[in-house]
This record gives structure tokens, C-alpha cells and sequence, in this order.
């Protein structure tokens, strides 16, 4: 099952998953909001750190953002921003295929296409690229009356509209990623599975090929001539590991317990031999309020995997939001141990002990806090839980800065500079505190040019 990562340099790939539905403040992987999920990210990252790596990429530049869209597609906006819709997951049985994806949008930007693209950055779609990604930023604030209309706004992006490649450009990408994939040791089949299946959809009308081939143009040809390659390669027939099938297993399982819903994830998944059955089935009876029904099943791979930290992850969450603070207490400290230092578990289980409301507890919490922030400090959930327990200890000026950090991150720059101004009023002058509120006042200034052209 999961491997440990203790490297600090895994969490400067910043790993956000957007799920474009309703706003929620719980940092899990939900049906609502804005999200993130620890178990995916790390799977994610392991897949794709080689590829940035052999791509010449500094993989701490490079953002990869999920969609919660069936469309099986992935594109390239704002730069070094991958995108990832959740159907390419949903749909892909191999993790090998969603790996040739990756490649190969990261060939698209080491070959700086997007760049030489730009002309179909500044047409019609920039509108509904920025509105999109600024309803995301109004959402995870909470102002649900500005998300909702940025986002009704920008529906034709969230179907992964952003840039036409041309088939130059297409097939550049192709052959840099095959080059990836070679020099890794990894087999390119996965790939080339996934370019026939949209080949097949050329023949179809535009209105009924996929958003991926409209974006993405395929050709046989093109495909024939890679083929070639790949099966002269000593890697075709190189078959994934058991341990990188099984999580991608459980992360797809996951996925469809979670988007799926969940009386039709209750009636497919009966057979709880398959441990990603369970996994989704406890999912999908939490989703319906079955509660105990939930823990028992979770339970059951917990049994079987004592040292999974993400099954515990679950049953903390499942507790937690069904009110059953005390109870999610427990799992959650499990989840920390054996996930060895996650910051979304020490932000997990900092937001249980805060919801005790003791102080002792408050003060443990802003600790797991500050640890959390020195492994993910871009995450703005983290300054939201800090300026709860700081203001909790009385300590108003950090509060407001911990709220200026939050919107600082999240893009809102005039509320981060109100706070970071606010909280000069609290902090002494000089202090490091009160230079970092001067740093984000000046930053919001300088970086409004750059929000309005990718607000992310």
C-alpha cells in the first residue's frame, strides 16, 4: 500500500483539486467545493515528479489542478498549470494511461507550446477561463453569491476548452513524451491506448467527438508512427507494479465513493471480498448518514491494513462530520503516524481538536498547524484554522495576518491587504510579523497585473 515520503520537497508540487459543485470548508475530498485529498495527491505526485524531472522542469513551478468533470480530457493554462479532469480517472482502468496523459501535457510545456498558443488565450475563452477560476477563489472564501455567478458564467471552460494545439504541436508532444517514458524505464502503451481511443472519435461530428480531441487533434498517422517506436522498445511490455496498481485501484474506488451517487455505489459494490468495494461502499453509506454501517465496513480494511494511514483518514472524517468529534479524534492521530508527517491529516485532525473549543486542545492544534504549514504553506485552509485558534488565545494581531495569508493565496488581494493592515495594529513594529504584513501589502499590489491575467 502507500509508500512513505518524507522528502519536504513533495509538497512543493502544489497539488489542488477543484471540485466545482457546492462550497464546503472541510479539506477532504468531497461532492462540494473546493478540495483536497492527501491519498491521491501523493499518487499523483509519485507519477509525475519523473516526468517533470526528465522534462527539465522545476516540478515546484509546475500546479496540477483536478476537475470534478466527466470529460476525459487534461490541457495546459496559465503557464506551467496542468489540468486534470476527474473522468480521465474514472475512465482510465491503468494508471499507465493517466501517466501518458501527464507526459504528455508536460511535453506541451517543455516544448513551450501553450506560449506559441496564446493568441487562443486572448479570444473569446479568456473570459470564461478567468470567471471560472475566480468563482473557484469566491468559493473557498465563502462569498457563494459571487462564486455562483462567475461560475454560471464560465461553464464551457470547466469542459477543458482553453487552447487548440495544433497537430505540429500534438505530435511534438507525443514523441516528448514517449522520450520521458523511455528514459524512465516506464512502458509508453498506456499512451498509445489512449490515442487510438480518441482517434476513433475523429470520424464522429464535432459535436459529438470528446472536448479532448477538439483540443487535442488526433491522427492515425501520427499514432502509427509512435507506435513503431514503442514497440520496439525494451519497456512495452513492462507491467506496472502490484503496489502502483492496487493505490490506483483505491483512488479510483474512492473517486466514484465520493462523485458517484451513493445509492447507486451501494447497489454495485455489494461484494465486500473487493477491498476497493469497501472502500467506496463505506464512503457511500457515510454519504447516506449510515453511519455505523460506514465504520463497520471501513473497519474491516482497517483490519486487513493496520497500517494504512488513509483508511484512518476516512473513519476520522466520517466521525468528524457526523458530529462525533471524539470519535474522529482518535483515527486521525493513526492517520498522522502512519502517513508519516501529511500536513492535510495535521490539518485533519488541528480542525477536530479546535471544534473540542478547549484550550489546551486550541493550543495543540495551532502546533499541528504550524507544522502543516512548513510542509504545505499554500494552503489556505491552514491559515483559516490558525486564525481560529489564534484569535481563540487571544492573539489578535496573528489572527489577522493568519487571514491575510489566507487571502493572499486564495487571489483576493484587497481583503489580504485589509487584514495584513489590520493586523499592524496588534503587532510590534519591526517585529518579523509586522514586516510579513508589510511584504503582503506590497506582494497584493504587485501581483494584481498577474491575477488578471491568470487570477490562479
Amino acid at each position: 500500500m502507500p509508500v512513505n515520503l518524507l522528502n519536504k520537497n513533495f509538497y512543493k508540487i502544489k497539488i489542488v483539486f477543484f471540485i466545482i459543485l457546492l462550497f464546503s470548508t472541510n479539506n477532504k475530498l468531497h461532492c462540494g467545493g473546493m478540495v483536497r485529498d492527501a491519498e491521491t495527491e501523493r499518487f499523483l505526485y509519485e507519477i509525475s515528479k519523473p516526468l517533470f524531472n526528465v522534462a527539465n522542469l522545476n516540478y515546484s513551478s509546475v500546479d496540477l489542478y483536478l476537475f470534478n468533470d466527466d470529460a476525459v480530457n487534461a490541457f495546459v493554462a496559465c503557464g506551467q498549470k496542468i489540468f486534470v479532469n476527474t473522468g480521465l480517472i474514472m475512465e482510465f482502468n491503468s494508471p499507465s494511461m493517466l501517466r501518458g496523459v501527464l507526459a504528455h501535457e508536460t511535453g506541451h510545456i517543455a516544448g513551450g507550446h501553450l506560449a506559441r498558443s496564446d493568441i487562443a488565450l486572448k479570444n473569446a475563452q479568456t473570459p470564461l477561463i478567468i470567471g471560472l477560476l475566480l468563482g473557484i477563489g469566491a468559493a473557498v472564501a465563502g462569498d457563494s453569491d459571487a462564486a455562483q455567478g462567475f461560475l454560471l458564467g464560465s461553464q464551457q471552460i470547466a469542459k477543458g476548452m482553453v487552447a487548440k494545439y495544433s497537430r505540429g504541436q500534438e505530435s511534438a508532444a507525443d514523441q516528448a513524451s514517449f522520450t520521458y517514458l523511455e528514459n524512465l524505464g516506464l512502458s509508453s502503451k498506456g499512451m498509445i491506448d489512449v490515442l487510438y481511443g480518441f482517434a476513433d472519435q475523429e470520424a464522429l461530428s464535432s459535436k459529438s467527438q470528446s472536448i479532448r480531441v477538439r483540443s487535442h487533434p488526433v491522427s492515425r498517422q501520427r499514432i502509427r508512427s509512435l507506435e513503431e517506436k514503442a514497440l520496439n522498445s525494451p519497456f512495452f511490455n513492462k507491467e506496472e507494479s502490484e503496489d502502483i496498481l492496487q493505490r490506483y485501484k483505491m483512488i479510483r474506488a474512492k473517486l466514484k465513493g465520493f462523485l458517484q451517487k451513493p445509492d447507486q455505489i451501494i447497489k454495485l459494490f455489494k461484494d465486500k471480498n473487493k477491498e476497493d468495494n469497501l472502500y467506496a461502499l463505506s464512503i457511500a453509506l457515510y454519504r447516506k448518514a449510515l453511519i455505523d454501517e460506514a465504520i463497520e465496513t471501513i473497519d474491516i480494511l482497517i483490519m486487513k491494513y493496520p497500517k494504512n494511514p488513509w483508511f484512518y483518514e476516512l473513519k476520522g472524517q466520517i466521525y468528524y462530520e457526523s458530529g462525533k468529534i471524539d470519535l474522529s479524534i482518535e483515527p486521525y492521530e493513526e492517520a498522522l503516524k502512519y502517513s508519516h508527517k501529511e500536513p492535510l491529516i495535521y490539518v485533519a485532525l488541528a480542525t477536530a481538536l479546535l471544534a473540542i473549543s478547549n484550550k489546551d486542545e486550541t493550543q495543540r492544534a495551532l502546533m499541528l498547524l504550524k507544522k502543516a504549514i512548513d510542509l504545505d504553506p499554500k494552503n489556505p485552509q491552514i491559515y483559516f484554522q490558525m486564525a481560529i485558534a489564534e484569535s481563540r488565545l487571544g492573539n489578535i494581531g496573528k489572527a489577522e495576518l493568519s487571514t491575510a495569508e489566507r487571502y493572499f493565496i486564495l487571489g483576493n488581494l484587497e481583503k489580504a491587504s485589509f487584514h495584513a493592515g489590520r493586523s499592524k495594529k496588534y503587532l510590534a513594529l519591526s517585529s518579523p510579523l509586522s514586516l510579513r504584513a508589510d511584504d503582503i501589502i506590497l506582494d497584493s499590489e504587485n501581483t494584481k497585473q498577474w491575477r488578471r491575467k491568470c487570477p490562479i
